[in-house]
């Protein structure tokens, strides 16, 4: 996986083709793949063949924005709906000053996105691509250090990471990584655990999780 830059943290994009010229220029090539079954190489066959690689390019840059989802981001969200975690971010934020350390044995946080793009040719929608993004994290070992209702420390962990993208239904994209968890973290003042009205005013504000964390998408954390 590409290493972030300075106060920036690693995205799917980044896992799967590392730079945004790259996956657009590997997805416009599955797109137009003779050999493929894509809806939309069908759907533009009649024309020609600048209008068919333009369409193929503005559709392959749409997909690699969509997939700008901060790792990070993913991982903090499905902790955030694990029920120690939970309780454990309310008791410090209870307590002002107190930390509690919250060991995690295996467990999985999982990102299932299934996002899509029309394509216009002339005004007229030539076809609709539907995309599925899935990021599969296997977790092991970590342990959390909670305080004030935020998550402050990870000083222990390994993870194994999956990222799919797959196309009208078709896995086209699958890599894996591994992560030493301590060492991603950049916490700052940490990532809000809570709702942001459980927090005192002023402290619940936007912009504790990184930017590019998912708002949308059906998450879940398994033991």
């Amino acid at each position: 996986m590409r290493t972030a830059g300075p106060g920036s943290t690693p995205t799917a994009l980044d896992l799967l083709f590392g730079t945004d010229a790259e996956a657009a220029r590997a997805q416009a090539g599955e797109i137009l793949s003779p050999g493929g079954d894509q809806s939309l190489s069908r759907a533009i066959a009649h024309l020609s063949e600048a209008t068919r690689q333009a369409a193929a390019q503005e559709a392959a840059t749409t997909m690699a924005a969509l997939l700008k989802v901060d790792l990070i981001g993913v991982l903090v969200r499905g902790w955030s709906e694990h029920r120690t975690i939970i309780c454990a971010a309310r008791r410090t934020l209870a307590a002002p000053g107190s930390t509690e350390l919250v060991s995690m044995s295996s467990h999985e946080v999982r990102l299932d996105q299934r996002p899509s793009v029309s394509v216009l040719v002339d005004g007229q929608q030539a076809a609709t691509l539907q995309f599925g993004v899935s990021i599969v994290f296997d977790v092991d070992a970590v342990l959390l250090g909670i305080s004030g209702g935020r998550l402050v420390t990870v000083r222990a962990g390994r993870c194994e990471i999956t990222v799919t993208l797959a196309v009208q239904g078709t896995d086209l994209f699958v890599r894996h990584s591994h992560l030493e968890l301590p060492g991603l973290f950049a916490l700052r003042r940490g990532f809000r655990l809570l709702p942001a009205d459980a927090y005192p005013a002023g402290q619940g504000g936007p912009g504790e999780l990184p930017a590019g964390e998912p708002t949308e998408g059906e998450y879940a954390d398994t033991g």
